[in-house]
C-alpha cells in the first residue's frame, strides 16, 4: 500500500521500490526471482503492478496475501484518482497544478530509466 500510495508514473515506475521492498529489505525474493517476477507480469494481461502484486502476494501468503497485494496496489491509484477527479474541473487550470505535473514527468522517466538499467544489468 505505501508503494502504491506515494509511486507516481505507474507500474513500471513502481518496481525499484518493490524490488527495494520485496528484494532488500524483507528477502521474499532474491534478484533472478524479481527478474523472472518483472518477466511474467509482463507477459501476462493487465497492470504490471497488479501482476507483481498478485505474484508477490501469493508467494509470501497464498491466496489471503494475493487479496491483500492487489488491494494494497489497486486502491491508494483509485482514492487518489477519484479524489483528484471530483475537484479537477476547479484546479485544472492552476500555474501550481501544471507546474507539480510537469516537474512530475523527468522524475517517472528517469524512474523507468533506473528500473530498465538495473534489470539489465542483472539479466
Amino acid at each position: 500500500m505505501k508503494i502504491g500510495t506515494f509511486t507516481i508514473g505507474g507500474g513500471y515506475a513502481m518496481l525499484p521500490f518493490i524490488e527495494e521492498e520485496v528484494v532488500n529489505k524483507h528477502h521474499w525474493l532474491d534478484g533472478e526471482e524479481f527478474v523472472n517476477m518483472i518477466a511474467l507480469a509482463q507477459a501476462a494481461p493487465g497492470l504490471i503492478a497488479v501482476n507483481s502484486a498478485i505474484f508477490i502476494g501469493h508467494r509470501i501468503a497464498g491466496w489471503k496475501g494475493t487479496v491483500a497485494c492487489v488491494l494494497g496496489a489497486v486502491l491508494p491509484s483509485f482514492v487518489i484518482i477519484l479524489l483528484i477527479a471530483m475537484f479537477f474541473k476547479e484546479i485544472k487550470d492552476n500555474p501550481t497544478v501544471e507546474a507539480i505535473f510537469k516537474g512530475v514527468r523527468p522524475a517517472v522517466v528517469a524512474l523507468i530509466a533506473a528500473t530498465v538499467i538495473r534489470l539489465a544489468k542483472k539479466i
